[in-house]
């Protein structure tokens, strides 16, 4: 392998061409072919660019110049492309979730040990820098003892989703964010959702989450029916409150011990105290570009992925865990979250 990977990508709907787009700003790769049964979509994403089109994916994976390849099809294609492509050789990057079902999710990360190809999925949040900030400063200990997290993801219904609802596509990004902030897995999850607008699938979920036996609770609120969009993470202990924006990179902490306000009546509108906060400057980056730079940066210099194929096992299990709590209006907990496939094992409560 050279110091310049060759890359494929497959499927190449929006979150495909954006792959495209930020594979063709990073120096160490350069994407040479795409697949996608749909002409009209893989020359929209091509354009002028000196990229082959497949129209079968399974042709771009037998290249020899691919040495890596994204999985942006959907959902229910990752596992099948996955183990085809690592059983040619082919480092994998596949979107999030890692599989429709856990059972293909399990497979997929068993069959990259013994490949020695790297399996890394794509929870783009994780190279937020806003979340990386809170992560570090909950590790750090800032808050001291973790109370709550609280996630929000909101927005209109994007015309690219059908094949699942937000359980699947929104809340396994948060659900991965919040046990990688907090370095604990999620234990209990409790849901209600519905559907308003999607044809087949549930657009809005709200859920209480539990993190361990004795850990923090979880808040979680996605939907497709909120006008404007809004990515928010909010982490409270008894030192303060961190609260982060997705969209603008921000982070702020609010302390608790906070100096009382001048205003008397503001303070009895308000409560008796202002807290002291503080804005955390961070370098803006583009979260997409970060992670497929760390996916090439773990090939080239043979490190572990940033995000693995067991963490893309836990979010799944989380976010199917939420989907069957909100179909049947009960608590599931989940027991066992896995670090091998014999791990995994979920029960309803």
């Amino acid at each position: 392998m050279t110091a310049e990977l060759g890359v494929g990508v497959i499927g190449v709907g929006q979150m495909g061409t954006w792959h495209v787009d930020a594979w063709e700003r990073i120096d160490t790769a350069r994407v040479v072919a795409v697949a996608d049964p749909r002409e009209t979509a893989a020359r929209a994403c091509i354009r002028r660019r000196p990229i082959d089109w497949h129209v079968d994916w399974q042709e771009l994976v037998e290249r020899p110049d691919v040495d890596a390849v994204t999985i942006a099809a959907p959902t229910g294609q990752h596992a099948e492309i996955a183990l085809a492509a690592l059983a040619a050789g082919k480092h994998v990057l596949v979107e999030k979730p890692i599989a429709a079902a856990l059972e293909d999710g399990l497979r997929m990360a068993a069959a990259a040990r013994p490949s020695g190809r790297k399996l890394m999925v794509g929870h783009v949040e994780r190279f937020n820098p806003a979340v990386a900030k809170v992560a570090e400063l909950v590790r750090e200990g800032r808050l001291g003892r973790i109370f709550r997290i609280q996630a929000t993801r909101v927005g209109p219904l994007p015309a690219r989703i059908a094949d699942v609802g937000v359980a699947i596509d929104l809340a396994t990004h948060d659900l991965d964010v919040m046990q990688y902030v907090l370095g604990r897995n999620i234990s209990r999850v409790f849901a209600e959702g519905t559907r308003f607008t999607h044809p087949s699938h549930e657009d809005m979920l709200a859920c209480l989450l539990r993190f361990g036996d004795d850990g923090p609770f979880g808040l979680l609120d996605v939907n497709w029916i909120t006008p404007e969009k809004r990515r928010e993470l909010s982490v409270i202990g008894e030192s303060g409150m961190l609260v982060a924006s997705y969209l603008t990179q921000d982070v702020w902490l609010m302390e608790a011990d906070g100096a009382r306000t001048g205003w008397e009546e503001l303070a009895r509108l308000r409560g008796d105290a202002e807290s002291a906060a503080v804005r955390f400057a961070l370098r803006k980056v583009e979260p997409l570009r970060a992670e497929l730079e760390a996916f090439a940066s773990c090939i080239l210099e043979n490190r572990p992925e940033p995000v693995s194929a067991y963490d893309g096992c836990r979010a799944l299990i989380a976010a199917l865990a939420v989907r069957d709590s909100a179909a049947s209006s009960r608590p599931v907990e989940l027991l066992g979250m896995p670090t091998a496939p014999e791990d995994a094992r979920v029960r309803a409560a």
